[in-house]
């Protein structure tokens, strides 16, 4: 057989793949993709791939090219141009810039631009995300040259039936009242208005000691007895309250004093959670204020108020301890375990808030993912307070607009998959 006929149709072969690898690579709706109209109406030479010197982007129509940057190396995005005709530099000021942003949405950003050196300037900030349609204008010497193209970027298109089923849901953007928190730290300690001790009405010996300690006892209960050495009379010990017995001093054949205690009783349906306040904050806490507590391991969690502040500050520490009146009638809540609390010290309205479920990190950015129609958008946000499920949105997203709620994992997932990264 001759080699050659067979190595002819492999290289045919091996070329038409790698054209339709090529195809469809440049099919795929997250590239960047353009195509744009020259002064006369005809289509204006661009390559998408195109890099200039100064790193931005090449638009050329006949013999005038532009070079559009967005330059944020020290600075916020900003679009930088430079411009050259028949391959010589331009000055700025001999051209008349406009590009028009056109975000998801169909939200317009128009920028008009400045001389400076060798360059022309953006009016303002090019805000985050990158992800939007050009429509460019430079008017030079008469002539206009215009070009437009798309720039997707941390997107992508879901249909609605597919969401639904995924389970992702939506909500808008909205003001919340929320709450200014001080995270402190302390303990579960008795109530101490509610600790009684069994005593001895007289000196003698412990003839009988009927409780262990954790044995529950209730009010009027006979706990011991105690016989006076002297006369040989016995008397009763009883539960001068229902409780729980924390503390035992005494055991059969014991001598006691009068007035001794037998039993410590304490009555754990409610205790005390003292919280450590640093001096620094007392100024901050006070009486009334709210509180969410949780156990060091974050089992367990209860809301309660400040009843009161120490006036002391403790030497060591220098601290003061906020004292939480817990209810706690399944003795969830044991004296001596540590506690996490978050002290409501102030209120305020935040005019954009959205769930702190829906937050979610895509190549370094913080975000959510705004709906339009069947496109998701990554939002990258600068956010402010957090309370409880919801977290203040400072930039990124405006109050009314759309946004996955639940589900924003799926969402960055399936932007992961597509490629549409950060990058301009």
């Amino acid at each position: 057989m001759n080699p050659r006929k067979i190595l002819i149709p492999s290289l045919i072969l091996v070329a038409g793949l790698a054209a339709s690898a090529w195809l469809f690579q440049g099919s795929h709706p997250h590239d960047d993709h353009g195509h744009g109209h020259g002064a006369h109406g005809a289509e204006a030479a661009e390559a998408p791939e195109a890099k200039g010197p100064h790193r931005g982007r090449l638009l050329t129509d006949g013999d005038f090219m532009l070079e559009l940057a967005i330059f944020e190396a020290g600075v916020p995005p900003e679009f930088r141009a430079w411009f050259t005709k028949a391959g010589k530099p331009v000055p700025p000021a001999e051209v008349k810039l406009s590009v028009t942003l056109i975000r998801p949405g169909k939200v317009e950003d128009r920028f008009t631009f400045a001389p400076e050196g060798d360059f022309a300037r953006g009016n303002h900030e090019v805000v985050e995300p990158h992800s939007f349609d050009y429509v460019i204008v430079a008017e030079h010497a008469g002539v206009a040259h215009k070009w437009s193209f798309e720039a997707p970027e941390m997107q992508t298109v879901i249909s609605a039936a597919a969401a639904e089923k995924a389970g992702v849901k939506v909500e808008k953007a909205a003001a919340a009242e929320l709450d200014e928190t001080l995270e402190v730290y302390g303990r579960v300690a008795l109530d101490q208005d509610n600790v009684r001790r069994a005593t001895a009405r007289f000196a003698g010996s412990v003839v009988e000691a009927r409780k262990s300690l954790g044995d529950k006892v209730v009010a009027g209960e006979v706990v011991a007895r105690v016989e006076n050495t002297q006369t040989l009379v016995t008397a009763e010990v009883k539960a001068p309250g229902k409780g729980v017995v924390i503390a035992r001093t005494a055991a059969v054949g014991d001598t006691v004093s009068e007035g001794a205690a037998l039993y410590t009783i304490a009555a754990l349906d409610k205790v005390w959670v003292e919280l450590e306040i640093p001096r620094q904050d007392l100024a901050r806490v006070k009486a009334g204020q709210a509180v969410v507590l949780h156990t060091d391991d974050g089992t367990e969690a209860a809301r309660g108020v400040i009843a009161s502040v120490s006036p002391l500050v403790s030497a060591e520490t220098q601290s003061a301890l906020a004292r939480v009146v817990v209810p706690n009638p399944d003795g969830r809540w044991r004296p001596g375990g540590f506690v996490k609390g978050a002290v409501t010290v102030a209120s305020a309205r935040a005019p954009v808030t959205v769930k702190a479920s829906a937050v979610q990190t895509l190549y370094s950015f913080t975000v959510v993912f705004s709906r339009h129609g069947d496109l998701y958008q990554a939002r990258p946000l600068e956010l402010g307070r957090r309370n409880g499920d919801r977290v203040e949105v400072l930039k990124g997203l405006a109050a009314g607009e759309t946004y996955v709620s639940e589900g924003s994992f799926l969402i960055k997932a399936d932007i992961g998959k597509s490629g549409a990264s950060h990058d301009h």
